[in-house]
C-alpha cells in the first residue's frame, strides 16, 4: 500500500513547488480567478504525470533509462529553484532572479552555498521519491494506446498551449509556453535578454553633447553592492559603521533618501550607467549602449572599469565599453592600489569601481581580522567598506577629483534573513558625492538633500563632472522601477 502512495505523493510534492514559484495562482483561489487557479494546477498535474508514464518506459530499457534520469535530475534543478526562492527569498520565481543564475560565477555560488542547505536536502528527497516512483511505475504500466498516449502528453501540451496562444487567445501579450518544467520559460527569456544585451558591444554612439567648462581630472564613481543606508551611521544608524565617512560629511553633498532603480544588480547598475528607461529595458536592450563610459570615451575621458566583482555578462557588456579594465581578486582594498596607479596618469579619468561590499554572504566579504570585531557580518561589511573609503579619500585628497558612492540596491530584513526582493525598504541606498581638495568652487555643493532621488540621477551628475551641458529632463524624474518581473512601475507601487 505505501509503495502506491509514493506516487502519489510526488505528484502533490511537484505541484507545492510549482505553487512555490507562482503563489499567486494559490492566492486566487480565494479570488474571482479560483477556476483559472484550479486549471493551472490540474493542466500541471496532468503533465507530471504523464511525465512519470514516460520515464517509466524509459526505466524498462536500461540504456534508455539513462535518459529518464537525466530528464528527472532537470526536474529535480527545476524544483530545487522553487524550494530555494522560498525559503531564501520568500518570493517566487522570475525572470530577474533567472538572470542572476545565468550570471553567476563559481565564487559567488560558493559564497552563497550555505543558504542552500536546507533546499538541498529537499532536492534529494524529491529526486529520491522522483526516482523511486518511476522505477514503481515501470513494472505497473504496459505497452498499449492508452498509456501510450498518456506518457505523450507532457510533450504535446506545451505544444498545444503554444498554438492556442499564438493563434487563439494571448491573454498577457507575450509568449507563454506551459511546460512540465515550469522554470523553463524565465530562463528563455533571461537568454534572449542576454543575446540582446550583447547587442551593445557591437553598437558605439555618437552622442549630442557639449562642453560648457572645464571637467574635473578625476571623475570616479564607486558602486557598492547590497548596502542598506539604514544601516550606516551616516544616515542615523545607532551602530558606527560608517566612522570615517562621517568625518567627511561637511566635505560631501549627502542624498538622504535615494532609491535604487531595481532590486537586483544586473537591473540596476545598467539602468544606472545608462540612459535607457525602464520602460525600455525588456525590449531595447540595444540603447544600452548610451552609456556613461561610451560617454566619457567621447568626452575625452580616460576610462577605467576596475572590479573585485567577477564577471556578469549585462554590466561587463558596459564595462568592455572602458578603455582600461580590470577585474582583481581579493579584497575590496585591492582597489586602493590600482587607484593610485590610475591618478598617476596626467590626463582626465573617468573610473568606475565596482566593489564587493556587502554582497551575500557578508561574512565572506571581510579580511579576516576584521571578522573579530563585536558587530555581525553584514554591519562589519559596512565598517570595511567605510574603512576602505577612509583610503580612498586620503589618497585623493589633494587633488582635483571628486567620488561619487551609491549601493547598487539594499535588502530588505525578514527574521534574520537578508533579502533581494521589491520593496521600498530594499531600496533604500547611500548615495553621497565627496570633493578633493582642488575641486573648483563651481562644482562644490555640498549638504545633505532631503527630496527623494533615483540613483539613476548619477548619469546627468556625472555629465555636470565632466563640464558637459546637463540635460534639462532625466529619467530619475519619473522614479520608475524595474521590478524582478521586467516590469516598470512606479516607485509609489512598491510595498514597504
Amino acid at each position: 500500500m505505501l509503495k502506491k502512495t509514493i506516487p502519489i505523493l510526488i505528484i502533490l510534492i511537484y505541484l507545492t513547488g510549482f505553487l512555490l514559484s507562482f503563489p499567486y495562482i494559490f492566492n486566487n483561489f480565494f479570488g474571482v480567478e479560483k477556476w483559472e487557479s484550479i486549471r493551472n494546477i490540474f493542466e500541471y498535474g496532468i503533465m507530471f504525470s504523464s511525465f512519470l508514464i514516460f520515464n517509466a518506459f524509459l526505466f524498462k530499457n536500461r540504456y534508455t533509462s539513462i535518459i529518464a534520469v537525466i530528464l528527472c535530475l532537470f526536474l529535480g534543478l527545476n524544483f530545487l529553484i522553487s524550494v530555494s526562492c522560498y525559503f531564501i527569498y520568500h518570493s517566487g520565481f522570475n525572470v530577474g532572479m533567472a538572470i542572476s543564475i545565468l550570471e553567476s560565477n563559481v565564487n559567488e555560488a560558493i559564497s552563497m552555498s550555505y543558504m542552500f542547505i536546507l533546499p538541498g536536502f529537499l532536492f534529494l528527497i524529491f529526486m529520491g521519491l522522483l526516482i523511486y516512483s518511476v522505477n514503481y511505475l515501470k513494472d505497473t504500466v504496459t505497452f498499449n494506446f492508452r498509456y501510450g498516449f498518456i506518457a505523450l502528453l507532457w510533450l504535446i501540451m506545451p505544444f498545444t498551449f503554444f498554438l492556442k496562444h499564438r493563434y487563439v487567445s494571448n491573454k498577457g501579450g507575450g509568449k507563454m509556453i506551459k511546460s512540465v518544467y515550469y522554470h523553463l520559460s524565465d530562463f528563455n527569456t533571461a537568454l534572449k535578454i542576454q543575446e540582446d544585451i550583447s547587442m551593445i558591444k557591437k553598437n558605439v554612439p555618437v552622442f549630442s553633447i557639449k562642453q560648457i567648462q572645464p571637467g574635473i581630472e578625476n571623475v570616479i564613481l564607486i558602486i557598492g553592492e547590497s548596502e542598506r543606508k539604514q544601516n550606516m551611521s551616516l544616515y542615523g544608524y545607532s551602530k558606527k559603521t560608517t566612522p570615517y565617512t562621517d568625518l567627511e560629511a561637511e566635505n560631501m553633498m549627502i542624498y538622504d533618501r535615494a532609491v535604487s532603480p531595481a532590486g537586483i544588480t544586473n537591473l540596476s547598475v545598467p539602468l544606472i550607467l545608462s540612459s535607457i528607461h525602464p520602460d525600455e529595458f525588456r525590449y531595447r536592450y540595444d540603447k544600452l549602449s548610451y552609456n556613461i563610459v561610451n560617454l566619457a570615451n567621447q568626452a575625452g575621458y580616460n576610462s577605467f572599469w576596475i572590479s573585485t566583482q567577477a564577471s556578469a555578462k549585462g554590466i561587463t557588456a558596459i564595462a568592455s565599453m572602458a578603455k582600461n579594465k580590470k577585474w582583481v581578486s581579493g579584497y575590496d582594498e585591492a582597489i586602493i592600489p590600482e587607484l593610485k596607479n590610475v591618478i598617476q596618469k596626467r590626463d582626465h579619468k573617468f573610473v568606475v569601481f565596482h566593489i564587493m561590499g556587502s554582497h551575500p554572504n557578508p561574512c565572506n566579504r571581510l579580511p579576516d581580522n576584521w571578522k573579530s570585531e563585536n558587530m555581525d557580518c553584514y554591519d562589519n561589511s559596512i565598517k570595511y567598506t567605510d574603512y576602505v573609503m577612509k583610503d580612498i579619500f586620503s589618497t585623493l585628497k589633494n587633488t582635483n577629483s571628486i567620488v561619487i558612492y551609491a549601493s547598487d540596491h539594499g535588502l530588505k530584513i525578514q527574521g534574520d534573513k537578508l533579502l533581494h526582493i521589491d520593496s521600498k525598504e530594499s531600496t533604500q541606498v547611500p548615495f553621497f558625492v565627496w570633493y578633493g581638495d582642488k575641486v573648483p568652487a563651481a562644482y562644490r555643493i555640498t549638504g545633505r538633500d532631503p527630496k527623494l532621488i533615483q540613483t539613476t540621477y548619477i548619469y546627468p551628475l556625472l555629465m555636470k563632472y565632466m563640464g558637459l551641458e546637463v540635460p534639462q529632463h532625466y529619467k530619475n524624474e519619473e522614479n520608475k522601477y524595474l521590478n524582478l518581473n521586467m516590469k516598470s512601475i512606479d516607485y509609489e507601487k512598491l510595498t514597504d
